[in-house]
């Protein structure tokens, strides 16, 4: 026997006339719960142990100052901004 929803009771229709599910008003709450768990608002994966981290703000200064964006720095340049790890 295959219970039936209430389907008045499973869909929500806003004033906009856009139903939501009780699963997207869930989802909604874990994604603002997960975004209210960094408030810098940065959220990233750690590179690799060996991987050279990049100096950004003194990237993005040196950028701005010369009015041009990362991808078009040179590469002799870019190296100014990269901190190899020794082993």
């Amino acid at each position: 026997m295959v219970a039936r929803a209430n389907v008045k009771s499973f869909f929500k229709v806003p004033k906009d006339g856009h139903p939501k599910n009780r699963s997207d008003a869930k989802m909604r709450e874990e994604v603002e719960k997960f975004d209210n768990a960094f408030p810098d608002g940065v959220f990233a994966f750690p590179g690799g142990t060996k991987a050279p981290k990049i100096k950004v703000r003194a990237l993005d200064e040196y950028c701005t100052k010369h009015g041009i964006q990362p991808k078009d720095v040179d590469k002799e340049k870019m190296k100014e901004f990269l901190v190899c790890q020794e082993d």
